[in-house]
């Protein structure tokens, strides 16, 4: 049996999400109950932190408390708790990490002009990721990058989503390992849409 860490069960996407797994057969850790476990195969980090005061423009000026406050929880905290589980993923078989996204923080499509918090938190993460990718790809490592539609569709149907591509394998095309689309760092959406960061 194949066991998979989300690092909380808050909202409705979480907690659907933690049911799609336990419906496919998967032991469901958390931070709290990792402990009790010696290996995790799928790691999804669900940080997805937003404020309300993080309304302003660019010609209101920054907020740099709301900005710091944002970093912590999407960056620093995700930072941290790979760090603390990631010997568990070490000898765990599937060796995959998960982390939660939004396609309005990519630079290329983003068209709100209010946000900055979140999206600059987002940014920093991505960087995060690549800089992960880079040296864990070569040990076996695969990684998603998920954009769960918040607020745009239902959580149930995006938790589905989330769990197809967490555990399904992206192929080779043509049978050919050298043209493997697991060396490719991409995202996609709950309607299975991939985005540029």
């Amino acid at each position: 049996m194949k066991n998979v860490l989300i690092t909380r069960k808050k909202n409705a996407f979480e907690v659907n999400l933690s049911k799609a797994f336990k419906r496919e057969g998967y032991n469901v850790f958390t931070p709290r109950t990792v402990k009790t476990t010696d290996k995790i195969d799928i790691y999804i980090d669900v940080s997805d932190e937003r404020d309300i005061a993080d309304n302003f423009t660019i010609r209101d000026g920054l907020n740099e408390s709301v900005i710091k406050k944002i970093y912590n929880e999407n960056v620093l905290k995700s930072m941290k708790s790979l760090e603390r589980h990631i010997h568990l993923l070490d000898t765990g078989e599937g060796k995959r990490i998960c982390f939660l996204t939004a396609a309005q923080a990519s630079i290329n499509e983003t068209r709100e002009t209010n946000g900055y918090a979140y999206k600059l938190s987002k940014a920093a993460l991505h960087n995060f990721i690549q800089m992960i990718s880079n040296k864990l790809a070569s040990s076996g490592y695969t990684f998603r990058v998920f954009d769960p539609m918040h607020n745009e569709i239902d959580e149930v149907l995006s938790a589905e989503a989330a769990f197809n591509y967490f555990t399904r394998r992206r192929g080779t095309e043509n049978d050919d390992n050298k043209r493997d689309d697991e060396n490719r760092l991409i995202f996609r959406d709950a309607l299975g849409r991939e985005h540029t960061w």
